[in-house]
C-alpha cells in the first residue's frame, strides 16, 4: 500500500491508500500509535478509503490533546470529502469530543471510552481539574452512524460507562465473548478484522 509520512501542525500522521475522496482518521487508545492504522487499511483501501493514522499524546491533559486532534480535524476537512472515524478506547472519547456535531460518514469504535465523566467518577480517585474539564466539556450532539466492538467483559472500561451513550444515539454494538480491552491475540484480531470488514460491506 501507498504510505506518506508528515505532520500535521506538531502531530505525525501517516497516510495510508491512493487518493480519493474518502478518509478514515485511526486513533488509537493509551500506549499506541499510527502505524496501527496499517492493519485497518487494509480492509478500508479495498472499499474506496484511505486512511489516516495520527500519533496522538491521549495520556495528556485533555485540553492539551484537543487542540492538536480538532487541527487535524480541520485538516480532513479541508482535503476530503467524507470524513470516518475508527477509534479506539480512550480514543474514541476524543474522537467523539473532536468530531460531535460534524458530518461523519460512519464511525467504527472498539472497547471505547464513551463517557468520561462517569469512568472518572468510577475510579477510586481523580485529578480535579481533569475531572472539572470533563464536566464542562461533555459529548451532547453525535449523530454519525456507529458501529461498537467490545469485550464481552471489559475489565478497563465498564459496561455502565457507555450505557447513557449507546441508548441516545445511532449505534449498533457487536460483542466478543472471549475479548479483551485490548485486542491483540490472533483470535481476536481476527474477530476485530471479521467485524471491520463486514461494517465496511456494508456501506458499499
Amino acid at each position: 500500500m501507498k504510505t506518506e509520512a508528515f505532520n500535521i501542525g506538531s502531530t505525525p500522521a501517516l497516510l495510508i491508500g491512493e487518493k480519493c475522496d474518502k478518509v478514515f482518521l485511526f486513533v488509537h487508545g493509551l500506549h499506541g500509535r499510527k502505524e496501527e492504522a496499517l492493519d485497518f487499511a487494509e480492509v478500508a483501501t479495498p472499499k474506496g478509503y484511505q486512511v489516516m493514522g495520527i500519533d496522538l499524546p491521549v495520556e495528556r491533559k485533555p485540553w492539551e490533546v484537543m487542540p492538536l486532534l480538532n487541527e487535524v480535524r480541520d485538516y480532513l476537512y479541508h482535503n476530503w470529502k467524507s470524513v470516518s472515524i475508527r477509534a479506539n478506547s480512550i480514543g474514541s472519547w476524543f474522537s467523539l469530543l473532536a468530531f460531535q456535531g460534524k458530518e461523519i460518514e460512519l464511525a467504527l469504535l472498539v472497547s471505547p471510552l464513551l463517557d468520561m465523566q462517569k469512568y472518572i467518577e468510577e475510579q477510586p480517585s481523580r485529578e480535579e481539574d481533569y475531572y472539572n474539564w470533563v464536566v464542562m466539556n461533555p459529548v451532547d450532539h453525535w449523530d454519525a452512524p456507529t458501529y461498537i466492538l467490545r469485550p464481552k467483559k471489559d475489565l478497563v472500561v465498564s459496561e455502565a460507562v457507555g450505557r447513557d451513550f449507546i441508548s441516545q444515539h445511532k449505534c449498533q454494538i457487536t460483542t466478543m465473548p472471549g475479548g479483551e480491552h485490548w485486542f491483540h491475540t490472533p483470535a481476536q484480531l481476527a474477530f476485530l478484522r471479521t467485524w471491520e470488514t463486514s461494517v465496511l460491506n456494508g456501506y458499499e
